[in-house]
């Protein structure tokens, strides 16, 4: 589709063939109505309104046909594969798309600024982020509009990721994109983004755009309604930046930037959105002084390419005319030079881009010929960096020539993308990638060094120059490190620099692993090397300026790299491998490594790219190459350090090798020469003595000497030197006659001894001297680990010739199995004697089988691993294939080293019974010889043996014992133990004054002997002395830790150990006399403590409390294990801070005692005193002692004393609050019960006076309405009367019941009584008071009495019906004045108790087997009272059921009360066997609760139920409560006017008196207003002191107002005292401050109250009443005290008025 142009169509159309991106034009039609717009609903279709009716109801709808494409760009055609949009996605996509380009871009709920874009998904290829812009046809149509539909930039392409590299000077076909055979593509786009502002082209028939559309809509609001982001705030987070930090040069452009769209000062008005401001900016030019002319004559075309250009997200710019006004968006601004934006918009570009002409100028040559030119990272210098060089910036750009209507090339538009951050973090991903390859492969560090150089040579920018310096630490010093440093290589770096040594020497200060703060672990950590500490950002970068040599030391010593800024100094010479110059600054890189903690192992000198900043990017690549360098460079020096350590291990093997060889052959020498003269002398003649010393000699030189061949063949075997001389032999033969030899061995230690061989024809090729050996050495194994039980040797055929030696011994740990046949090892579980073990034996029979082609096999059980089983099973295999025969068998004689081990064995355990007489024959001999000779030889005179002292030896060398025995046995006794076992055992039972005992042993060693000596109470204090042939100073150490009075390394002297043992044997028998007589002390003042009444502490000098007896404990309330020095723990904190600065200054000073008083937690009050120890007694050890005494008795005397103090003082206080409550309770309803009879009186006089002047006049009496209405109150005050009465009669109840109560004689009587009955006459006493207060009173009985079929029970009926009528009086009290009233009272049985803490019915009533129960069935009576008034709060409930308590003191001033109901509810409850409770919140009323234990009574014939209940129980049945109203809230009417009655007249002078009474009680009110009213006067009336207080105020400010609505003055106010609100007192002082204060004229007040005492009267005078009144009163009287006080009035304001005067 050609069309050069815009001017036959108005669509930009070469503009568009350049877009980058796929882009198209549709006509739309302008006419909406004739297709519905799709609208969203809750369901899986998407359906379209038609006139509201639901299109859900109609038939399925055919595919409807869509507005063809008027023309598409290539890349939207590629991308749509040819077709159009309907044919290549779904119906329900078309739909979308097709009507998101019709409707008007208007706000809706799911989009506040209007959906400007539209996400078109394509079916295996991705999606698009389109954008419309709306333009008039042309000619101009009414019907229709071109849609430009264009896609926005996504993260993918602002990444570099959708664009392909194109030679220069083409046009740019837009992102990579890659067809298959079917014409399929990838995706451009993976995201979307909705524009600050769809501008949209509106144009009439008639007229070109206006000013106002092209400005476009107004700014888009985000979800939340606050303005979304920019097209600037866009596009840097999808640019290609990929920095985290802003550089210097991204600085230098947001403050070139600045505020970018302020409005010139043109007039405009102030623009909403960055698109606006576009439109404002180019409006505000005047385009007519231009090259381009008149505006009006290209804004057909330019305008719809300017409106995409300021909605696009990448960096657009449009150059118009010869001259090339620039025209971009917001994005541009970034890439403007000096002075930047709002002045480079509009100028000529070669004004704002001079520096960059020369580059420019070609290009725009060949855009005005119609050349389009694309650049790919290309690289353009023209921004300064602050060392004045230019930044390294790179650009993706293109420019493509924009036609005009004429076809003329009017404009050229460019498009730029900086890709400065991609390009430079792309080189320097391949230098560290580079690293990463070449160092795995270095194992040296000469390779390490030489790839750093090799890698660095192909990264000139980063890498100008670059030195690599070893470190090594040549001494080191508490104070300083000095270290020489050596250069490895170097890049463009002239060799013998001056700045480049190749050695050096520098000196660090000394660190120690505190330095490296909480970090100093992990720096030695084998798995975290210290770079991943200190590598992980720039942290401490270091600084320096001019400097005349590399700052290595600072580098090395603070281990975090130097960044020298100036260096041109030292660099001066260097080779320019980089922008042709030399780089002005380097950085000291310290490369750390896990090796050393202290000094790293290298550094790295490297240049910084000149024309770069030292930014966060390129720190973060800094400290990744460091952290590569120093994983590398650990590798390599691991690498090298395990080749020097295995080259040092073999020279090490060949070096033992021929140490054993030489060894061995000096040891046998003298050997040889020990056991010669040995067997001359054994076979002359010698005594028994002699002959026994000399014996035990030879045997042991023949061990060492066989040692000393087994270390020989060791040797052989490690030097692969041993080789087997192989003979054909019977081998049954020859195992039965080696195994032959051991029986008298094992016969000896009475362990059972079996051989088993398997008869074979064949013989079987071995080495006899060498099997012997292994046979031998298997055999004696299992002698020594076996300690009864069986040992079987075996020959069995099969494979191999198998001879296994089995054992029931202790067998081998599952952890040691492995390794029994190691070199070295010795096992922990020998029986028999250790000494004589090398940990060879096994090991060499092993590798002698491996000569013969054979293997040795292990299995053993451990007893404490399976269940008690235990044996092992050796078995030497061996081939039977032939071998060379040797030609000779130069063998030892077969049998002799086998005897040499058999003998050895016999040595291992007691000797029989003759070798015993033998033996004892010998100690006999040798007692007499030491005895006659040397045992008392001038050597031993000093010794102070005692005969009954006793030695313990413990050895498991018979030899040894035998040998040590006779040194000792002529001075004490001596007992004997082969092992550490026997020896712990018999130290127990003999309890010896010394133990001398070997180190290593069998079953338990002399260690661990030692440690369960010192456990034991009886020998913690006998000397142990400890022998062993292990030298070194750690055993020694060990021993003597471990509680070791000595150690006596063997060989040892006779006399140095005979003299070393007698000094511990005397030391011990002394420590152990003082240690008892200190126990004994001891014991002595501990029992004194303990049982001392008095509380005994000592202290150190420091003041901490070391010691406490159990007296100071069980004072103090602290536990018996508690620490004594946190006695502070159990005293108040006001203690401490009296008693803790007194304790210390007495410690601190010089006084010898203090005495002290305090309270413990415990309530146990204390007199203490303390003695300074070296005060008291001079040169004493300094410390504390202590004593405290318990005065609690004392103070407890006091405390009862002013406990009845003052419960006197309270008797007469609730004596007194009861008189003033009773007067108070009897006096108001007294009062009433009087006036209102005086009412009644009157009115009865003046109907008497009627009747009596009709009979007389002899005419009819016909009753008047005023007659009527008086009588009608005479009712209700005989009513009044009435309800007084019985308060008056609860009163009296009351206060009888207390007085019995606190006499003990309150006394209960069960009768049988009808709960229902009963209930019923309580409430109805309350009927009348209820249906006064409009009080609905309902009785309840639970649906338990029809399921037990209880009708009656046994109680006292009269304190039941106190409770229940005390209960009721309290709640109409307190619901009188709540807007909802009602009181419920329930009644419910069970036939079990309540739980406890609870009044509440069980869930289960426990119904008996028998109903109805027998006579006397325990059942318990539950009741409930609830109501509806105000509630109460935590602190009133806690004060509840006390006596003369009403949880607060406003309680009765509000409802009244004597605060006796509750207290006796709760005795009452309690005496009738049950308990009372509460539940109640403000606000929400109360439910008071209790329950009594009675008895059934006998059951009747037919149960008795009222009337009422019966209708009742019939009408719901049994099943269901039954629910009773017996008092309900009814309308009371009152008139409004109120016949004057005849009477006594009233005073002279009161008849037109205004009255205000004050009265909270309503009967009292009413009757004291219908008295007043009666005697002529008129009155207001109020409810508390408040409702008072504000009568008055408004009286007083309505007389002052005057007028006809004036208000008439009180002549007197009669205010009663106890109020709820406010009450008399509050409101009389606040009348009298504002009168004082001049708001309120005088007024007159009386008091009328019921509280007679003198103090009470007092106090209402001084409070500021005119008057007192005491209740009850007269009426009459009551006028003249209100004409006496009008006439104080009178004369009041007669003085005031004189003294104004």
């Amino acid at each position: 589709m050609d069309s050069p142009g815009a001017s036959s169509t108005g669509v930009p159309i070469s503009y568009l063939e350049a877009y980058p991106y796929p882009s198209c034009v549709i006509v739309i039609p302008q006419d909406r109505n004739k297709r519905p717009q799709l609208k969203s609903r809750d369901t899986d279709v998407t359906v379209r309104e038609f006139d509201g009716v639901s299109p859900l109801s109609m038939p399925p709808r055919p595919r409807r046909t869509y507005p063809a494409t008027y023309w598409a760009n290539e890349k939207w055609l590629t991308i749509m594969q040819g077709k159009e949009v309907s044919d290549r996605v779904d119906e329900e996509q078309a739909d979308g798309l097709y009507s998101w380009a019709e409707r008007e871009n208007v706000p809706t709920p799911g989009h506040p600024g209007g959906e400007s874009v539209f996400l078109l998904r394509l079916p295996g290829t991705g999606r698009l982020s389109l954008a419309k812009t709306i333009l008039p046809l042309s000619p101009p149509s009414s019907t229709h509009a071109f849609c430009v539909i264009t896609s926005q930039q996504s993260e993918a392409d602002a990444l570099g990721l959708g664009q392909r590299r194109e030679s220069d000077n083409t046009v740019s076909p837009g992102p990579r994109s890659s067809a298959s055979s079917d014409h399929t593509t990838t995706s451009y786009f993976d995201t979307h983004r909705p524009s600050d502002a769809t501008i949209r082209s509106s144009l009439s028939s008639d007229a070109g755009p206006s000013a106002s559309e092209r400005t476009g809509p107004s700014p888009t609001l985000g979800a939340n309604g606050q303005k979304g982001k920019t097209a600037s705030q866009v596009t840097k987070a999808y640019s290609g930046n990929s920095s985290s930090s802003t550089n210097s040069s991204e600085k230098r452009r947001n403050q070139r930037r600045g505020n970018r769209w302020e409005a010139p000062s043109s007039g405009l008005r102030t623009v909403k959105t960055e698109t606006e401001e576009c439109w404002a900016m180019v409006n505000s030019i005047d385009w007519s002084k231009t090259c381009m002319g008149p505006r009006a004559n290209w804004a057909d075309v330019i305008d719809p390419i300017l409106s995409l250009i300021f909605e696009s997200r990448s960096q657009d710019c449009l150059w118009l005319g010869e001259d090339l006004h620039m025209l971009y968006n917001t994005n541009y601004i970034d890439l403007l030079p000096e002075p930047g934006h709002p002045y480079s918009f509009g100028k000529k570009g070669s004004e704002v881009w001079s520096v960059l002409m020369d580059l420019l100028q070609p290009v725009f040559e060949g855009g005005f010929r119609g050349e389009s030119t694309y650049r790919e990272n290309d690289l353009i210098m023209y921004d300064h960096l602050p060392n004045g060089e230019l930044c390294e910036r790179y650009f993706s750009w293109r420019y493509n020539p924009v036609k005009g209507s004429d076809g003329t090339i009017i404009a050229l538009y460019n498009q730029a993308t900086e890709v400065t951050d991609a390009v430079i973090a792309e080189r320097r991903l391949g230098t560290v990638r580079d690293l990463s390859e070449h160092l795995l492969v270095a194992r040296s560090t000469r390779e390490y060094y030489d790839s750093l150089r090799y890698v660095f040579e192909y990264n000139q920018k980063e890498a100008p120059f670059m030195l690599a310096y070893s470190v090594k630490v040549k001494s080191e010093t508490v104070v300083n490190v000095v270290t020489e440093l050596r250069l490895e290589t170097s890049l463009g770096v002239p060799t013998g620099h001056p700045s480049a040594p190749p050695a050096l020497q520098v000196i660090l200060a000394a660190r120690n692993r505190a330095n490296f703060g909480v970090n100093a672990d992990k720096l030695s950590s084998p798995t975290l090397s210290a770079i991943s500490v200190l590598s992980s950002g720039s942290g401490n970068m270091n600084h320096v300026s001019e400097v005349a040599s590399w700052p290595i030391g600072k580098a090395l010593q603070s281990r975090q790299p130097v960044i020298v800024d100036d260096c041109r100094d030292l660099i001066r010479g260097y080779v320019s491998r980089a922008w042709d110059m030399l780089p002005m600054s380097a950085i000291v890189v310290p490369i750390c490594s896990d090796s050393s903690t202290d000094v790293p192992d290298a550094v790295i000198i490297l240049g910084l790219n000149v024309r770069r900043p030292y930014d966060a990017d390129y720190d973060g690549w800094i400290h990744v190459v460091r952290s590569q360098l120093t994983n590398s460079l650990t590798a390599v020096k691991a690498a090298e350090a395990e080749t020097e350590r295995r080259a040092e291990s073999d020279r090490m093997e060949r070096a033992k090798a021929a140490w054993f060889r030489g060894a061995a052959h000096d040891l046998r020498s003298p050997l040889t020469l020990v056991a010669g003269p040995l067997d001359d002398v054994l076979g002359s003649t010698l005594t028994h003595t002699q002959r026994s010393s000399l014996g035990t000699a030879k045997r042991n030189v023949d061990r060492l000497l066989r040692l000393v061949n087994t270390l020989m063949d060791f040797s052989r075997v490690e030097a692969g030197r041993m080789e087997g001389q192989f003979v054909p032999l019977d081998l049954g033969v020859f195992v039965s006659e080696l195994a032959v030899i051991f029986r008298p061995a094992v016969e000896r230690l009475k362990i059972e001894y079996h051989i088993s061989i398997e008869a074979s024809p064949h013989l079987v090729y071995v080495d006899p001297s060498l099997l012997e050996t292994v046979i031998s050495n298997l055999i004696g194994n299992a002698i020594k680990y076996t300690e009864s039980g069986s040992i079987t040797v075996r020959l069995t055929y099969g494979e191999m010739a198998e001879i296994s030696v089995i054992d029931t011994g202790t067998g081998i740990p599952r952890g040691e199995v492995h390794a029994v046949t190691e070199w070295y090892h010795r096992a922990t579980t020998a029986i028999h004697s250790g000494t004589q073990g090398s940990g060879l034996g096994l090991a060499l029979a092993r590798e002698f089988l491996h000569l013969h082609g054979g293997e040795l096999t292990v299995t053993s059980k451990f007893g404490p691993e399976c269940n008690g089983e235990h044996g092992s099973v050796f078995t030497a295999q061996l081939p039977l294939t032939e071998k060379a025969s040797s030609a000779a068998f130069s063998g030892n004689k077969i049998g002799t080293y086998g005897m040499q081990v058999a003998h050895e064995a016999m040595r291992w355990v007691k000797p029989t019974d003759s070798d015993t007489d033998t033996a004892s024959n010998h100690s006999d001999t040798a007692s007499d010889t030491y005895t006659n000779g040397t045992s008392r030889s001038p050597e031993g005179s000093g010794l102070l043996f005692e005969k009954t002292d006793t030695i313990l030896l413990v050895e498991d060398s018979l030899d040894m014992r035998n040998y040590i025995k006779q040194i000792f046995s002529p001075y004490c006794t001596v007992i004997e133990a082969k092992n550490g076992e026997e020896g712990l055992k018999l130290a127990i039972q003999h309890q010896p004054n010394v133990i001398l005992s070997d180190y290593m042993m069998p079953k338990m060693t002399g260690m661990e002997m030692l440690r369960a000596i010192r456990q034991e109470e009886s020998l913690r204090y006998t000397p142990f002395v400890l022998t062993s042939a292990v030298a070194g100073e750690e055993i020694k150490v060990d021993a003597l830790l471990a509680g070791a009075e000595d150690y006596i390394p063997k060989p040892f002297k006779p006399k140095e150990l005979l003299a070393r043992v007698h000094l511990q044997l005397q030391l011990g028998k002394k420590r152990v006399k003082l240690e008892m007589a200190y126990e004994q002390r001891q014991g002595e003042i501990s029992v004194l403590s303990d049982y001392c009444p008095t509380g005994i502490m000592r202290g150190d000098i420091e003041g901490h409390i070391t010691y406490a007896n159990n007296s100071w404990r069980e004072m103090a309330g602290m536990p018996p294990g508690a620490d004594p020095d946190t006695w502070t723990d159990y005293t108040e904190a006001s203690v401490v801070e009296y008693l803790w600065p007194l304790w210390t200054e007495w410690l601190r000073g010089d006084e010898k005692e203090l005495t002290a008083g305090w309270r413990w937690l415990s309530g146990r009050k204390v007199s203490a005193r303390f003695v300074r120890l070296d005060r008291a007694v001079p040169g004493m050890a300094p410390g504390v002692l202590g004593c405290i005494t318990d005065v609690t008795h004392e103070e407890e005397r006091l405390a009862e004393a002013e406990k009845r103090r003052i419960e006197a003082e309270e008797s007469k206080h609730q004596q007194e609050l009861l008189i003033d409550l009773t007067s108070h309770e009897i006096r108001t309803p007294v009062s009433a019960i009087l006036q209102c009879s005086s009412l009644v009186k009157e009115n009865l006089v003046s109907l008497f006076d009627s009747l009596k002047l009709a009979s007389s006049m002899q005419s009819g009496f016909k009753p008047t309405h005023e007659l009527l209405a008086d009588i009608e109150e005479d009712i209700e005050a005989l009513e009044s009367i009435y309800q007084c009465g019985l308060v008056q009669e609860r009163i009296a109840g009351d206060i009888l019941s207390l007085a019995r109560i606190q006499l003990d004689m309150l006394s209960l009587h069960d009768i049988g009584m009808d709960v229902r009955t009963e209930a019923r006459k309580v409430l109805s006493v309350f009927a009348s008071e209820a249906k006064m207060k409009k009080i609905e009173l309902a009785l309840e009985f639970g649906e338990t009495f029809d399921v037990a079929k209880v009708w009656g029970i046994k109680t006292d009926p009269v304190r039941l019906g106190q409770v229940v009528t005390n209960l009721i009086s309290n709640a109409i009290r307190f619901t009188a004045a709540s807007d909802v009233r009602k009181i419920t009272v329930r009644y419910e049985v069970s036939f079990a108790p309540p739980a406890e803490e609870t009044c509440a019915l069980p869930g289960s009533i426990a119904l008996p087997s028998q109903l109805p129960a027998p006579e006397d069935t325990d059942i318990w009576l539950f009741v409930s009272v609830r109501d509806t008034g105000p509630g109460l709060g935590p602190k009133e409930l806690a004060l509840l059921f006390k006596r003369f308590s009403q949880g607060n003191k406003m309680i009765h001033t509000r409802y009244g009360g004597s605060g006796l109901g509750l207290f006796i509810c709760r005795k009452i409850t309690e005496l009738l066997g049950g308990r009372i409770e509460v539940q109640s919140q403000l606000g929400d009323g109360s439910v008071f609760r209790f329950f009594i234990k009675t008895s059934t009574v006998a059951p009747p014939v037919r149960p008795a139920l009222s009337v009422g209940a019966l209708a009742a129980h019939n009408a719901q049945g049994s099943n269901n409560d039954i629910t009773e109203t017996v008092g309900s809230s009814m309308s009371m009417t009152s008139t409004s006017t109120v016949p004057k009655a005849t009477g006594s007249p009233p005073p002279e002078g009161t008849e037109h008196m205004h009255i205000l009474i004050v009265e909270d009680n309503i009967i009292n009110q009413t009757v004291l207003k219908r008295q007043i009213i009666k005697a002529g006067l008129t009155c207001d009336v109020a409810n508390n002191g408040l409702e008072a207080l504000n009568l008055v105020r408004e009286t007083d400010r309505s007389i002052k107002r005057g007028g006809p609505k004036m208000r008439k003055r009180y002549d007197c106010v009669l205010m009663d005292l106890e109020m709820p609100v406010m009450d008399g007192l509050t409101a009389i002082r606040e009348i009298r401050k504002a009168e004082k204060a001049g708001t309120l004229a005088r007024n007159m007040v009386i008091a009328l109250t019921g509280n007679a005492r003198q103090g009470q009267i007092d106090q209402a005078l001084e409070a500021g009443m005119d008057d007192v009144v005491i209740k009850p009163y007269v009426l009459g009287n009551l006028l003249k005290k209100i004409k006496a006080i009008t006439i104080k009035r009178l004369e009041i304001e007669v003085g005031a008025a004189f003294e104004d005067k």
